[in-house]
């Protein structure tokens, strides 16, 4: 009864909130509605990113394209230092963008079509062409796309962040968001390795997959992403005669001085080997089990891993602070990775450890999300400036020019245990198994450093709080009105 009552109680507030929210909130469930079910089309583009990786566990890649690692390592220093130099461009652009429609939504058409296009281009680059120009097609596709789908991606996460300055329901938003439009992803990792054998014997080693699936999913995943742009509105507290517009020179001095920017950031670079786990399970099911529609099974398992911690993020933030959850996440997932390097000949073992490095980290994305929010609201009590933009490819150029010699880190491991320019080699259990090792104990060693910056992280809750009643008090003074949401 008590459950019956639960359902008739949530369906009358879904009615009674459908379009107008509810009292305290800002949020209608229309709209809540239109970012989730939308942002499935729009993380499915956008998850097909993976598939393309420079990286040697990439199977198109490496094992299809046959592309050295170190040759991919050394593509992926050219791409941070494109990346580093498009930064400045993109946070001018983002954080000077006035249009009726908001900061970030235009990006969601003005970048997702072609997101969706040059994604699809790149399997169809020959396969049989010079090595060279091999290389060089894939580098200016790779590029262009990287461009796109940065911007796709960060106009859509962004988003979420300026839908409601109330720190309880963005992470409630961000939380039950994330559970519903990371199925796209998940249909995609269930679907290419499942319908890969269907569409050739050899599976994911043949193109021709990929000339069909990506297509397909970036086609469909662009249309249902329009309803993310259409459906939603961006709140800021600012005054209503408020105009974005901000100096570079201005944007880095004043992003330099906020010292929770470089917390968080010195978070994601230290942790930048902690997904080293995850790389594994393509390998291990490819070449350990040889066994393609395993790997869709277990990307269909292993993904769900993290979607506990997804709904459970909110809970956790309001009971602990979103600063411990997320030390707690990263202790779980270490603590369980570790132990893989044990279980390489003893799959079930294998993906348990998997399972349970993942579920530690399936909260990370909420949590780091809201608390990059709580800090653009601190950047604009400090200064007066809203500039998301700054802080998202500031942060994006100081990660990527640390990464440039993280990035090199395991491809020179790879190839010292023998993995060059012939990936069959990895069916040997004698180089895929010390490779393995690597990729855990650099997942270990990365996950501890990146907790050591939150300890210096004292943005809490009460004072985030604050921070959004004095930027309202604001607004009335300056405006003679209450702000608008």
């Amino acid at each position: 009864m008590k459950i019956v009552f639960k359902v008739k109680s949530t369906v009358g507030d879904i009615r009674a909130h459908w379009k107008v929210p509810a009292e305290g909130r800002c949020i209608p469930y229309k709209e809540f509605t239109a970012y989730s079910f939308g942002g499935i089309g729009i993380s499915s583009v956008t998850s097909l990113f993976i598939y393309v990786a420079l990286t040697a566990n990439c199977i198109l890649m490496g094992s299809v394209f046959n592309i050295k690692p170190t040759h991919l390592a050394y593509m992926g220093v050219i791409m941070g230092i494109i990346n580093i130099a498009k930064a400045p461009f993109i946070s001018m652009l983002i954080d000077n963008t006035n249009t009726k429609y908001g900061k970030f939504r235009p990006y969601l058409i003005y970048t997702g079509l072609p997101c969706a296009v040059l994604t699809c281009a790149i399997p169809f680059i020959p396969v049989n062409a010079a090595y060279t120009v091999k290389c060089l097609l894939i580098g200016i596709l790779y590029a262009l796309l990287m461009i796109f789908q940065n911007l796709y991606a960060m106009a859509f996460s962004s988003l979420a962040q300026v839908m409601t300055p109330d720190g309880d329901e963005r992470t409630r938003l961000l939380s039950i968001s994330s559970f519903i439009y990371s199925i796209g992803p998940s249909i995609i990792n269930i679907a290419i390795p499942v319908l890969a054998p269907l569409i050739s014997e050899r599976g994911l080693l043949d193109i021709t997959v990929y000339r069909i699936i990506f297509p397909a999913f970036s086609l469909v995943g662009f249309l249902l992403g329009l309803w993310t742009f259409s459906g939603t509105k961006e709140r800021i507290i600012v005054p209503p005669d408020y105009v974005a517009k901000v100096k570079f020179k201005d944007g880095i001095s004043q992003v330099a001085k906020n010292k929770y920017f470089w917390v968080i950031n010195m978070f994601n670079i230290l942790g930048s080997l902690k997904f080293g786990v995850g790389a594994t399970l393509a390998w291990y099911c490819v070449y350990a089990l040889k066994k393609d529609a395993v790997l869709g099974i277990m990307n269909a398992v292993i993904g769900n891993a993290s979607v506990p911690g997804m709904l459970l993020a909110p809970m956790l933030s309001r009971k602990f602070g979103k600063k411990k959850s997320l030390i707690l996440s990263n202790v779980m997932h270490g603590v369980f990775a570790l132990p893989m390097m044990f279980f390489s000949d003893k799959p079930v073992l294998f993906f348990v450890c998997l399972y349970f490095s993942t579920l530690g980290l399936g909260g990370e994305y909420v949590l780091t999300q809201s608390m990059t929010a709580d800090i653009y609201d601190y950047q604009q009590w400090k200064t007066g400036k809203r500039i998301e933009g700054f802080i998202n490819q500031f942060g994006a150029m100081f990660s990527t020019v640390c990464g440039l010699g993280i990035g090199l880190i395991l491809p020179f491991f790879y190839e010292h245990y023998g993995l060059k320019d012939n990936y069959d080699v990895l069916f040997d259990t004698a180089v895929r198994t010390p490779i393995f090792n690597v990729l855990i104990i650099s997942t270990v060693i990365s996950t501890a450093a990146a907790i050591v910056p939150l300890l210096f992280y004292d943005l809490s809750e009460k004072k985030h709080n604050m921070i959004i009643e004095d930027l309202k008090e604001r607004t009335k003074s300056e405006s003679g009105a209450e702000p608008s949401l």
